[in-house]
């Protein structure tokens, strides 16, 4: 099999003829409210999940795994926020409600796991990263790092032939897919970016998931986009871990005020994020 490049024309134009994707759910476009606005209060989150029974379901089962280890049921909502955290529980809804977008879609259980444990791997990265960076709040750069991909989401949903083509051929040439697919012009970027569009994200969010491998390219919230390349860079580095040193990595550390220093802390901590994530995944699919 082959692909031939796509323009971005013919890559909106493809997109338009996807007839049943699906639209944003109400309850995603208030959960990236209530973090967006920072809004701390469990009451309004629990509204969010009293709407989504799968949603309440998954927070219920997490709050009585033994993950975290409480010996007593938990048999409500807001005794299991109590127990997750605010900000935990927001992203497994987040996360549960995406899932349950793309569940009509086949998508190889291999490729699924991997492309949302390197979603929720970004998002804690971002996190740690935004603890010293005061113009971007701690759950808005998570948030960000969870949906950076979501254009590879609907790669592999909707475009499934040309999503193994690509991956197959950057695993045999021991190359990253992005680097691939803009080769061949079929570019997770862009599809993410059309779909953001069409979901209206905040005009940040859609910068990230357009510009996360190619910051330079991007005029507009150019913090934001960098600090999520360089979250992507260490998310991706069991893979591809000459990135950790790139040039222009460096720069966009330097962009940041990233101290060589603090790069290797971030790095280090790595270790500790991937068994977090592990967990998290076996709770949530």
């Amino acid at each position: 099999m082959s692909i031939c490049p796509a323009n971005d024309q013919e890559i909106r134009y493809q997109i338009s003829q996807i007839r049943d994707l699906p639209p944003l759910p109400q309850s995603v476009q208030r959960l990236i409210d209530i973090i967006q606005n920072e809004v701390e209060s469990s009451d309004e989150l629990e509204s969010i999940i009293g709407y989504e029974q799968a949603v309440a379901a998954k927070v219920l089962q997490a709050a009585n795994s033994s993950y975290y280890g409480y010996r007593k049921k938990v048999d409500n909502i807001s005794k299991a926020i109590v127990l997750i955290g605010c900000n935990q529980t927001k992203s497994i809804c987040l996360c549960t409600l995406l899932m349950n977008l793309f569940n009509g879609r086949h998508i190889e259980p291999a490729y699924r796991e991997r492309l949302w444990k390197h979603a929720l791997t970004t998002s804690k990265v971002a996190s740690e990263i935004s603890r010293s960076r005061p113009w971007v709040q701690k759950q808005e750069a998570a948030l960000m790092g969870l949906l950076h991909d979501v254009g590879h989401l609907v790669m592999a949903s909707y475009y499934g032939d040309q999503f193994q083509f690509i991956m197959d051929l950057a695993s045999k040439r021991k190359s990253p897919p992005w680097c691939v697919e803009m080769e061949l012009g079929f570019v997770h970027t862009e599809i993410g970016k059309y779909l953001a569009s069409r979901w209206a994200f905040p005009d940040s969010f859609q910068a990230v998931i357009e510009f996360h491998h190619s910051p330079q390219r991007c005029d507009s919230f150019r913090s934001e986009v960098r600090l999520i390349y360089l979250a992507d860079v260490i998310a991706n580095s069991p893979y591809y871990p000459e990135f950790l040193t790139d040039e222009a990595t460096l720069k966009y550390c330097r962009d940041l005020y990233i101290s060589e220093d603090e790069w290797q802390e971030y790095c280090n901590r790595f270790a500790l994020i991937v068994p977090e994530v592990d967990q998290l995944w076996n709770l949530m699919k």
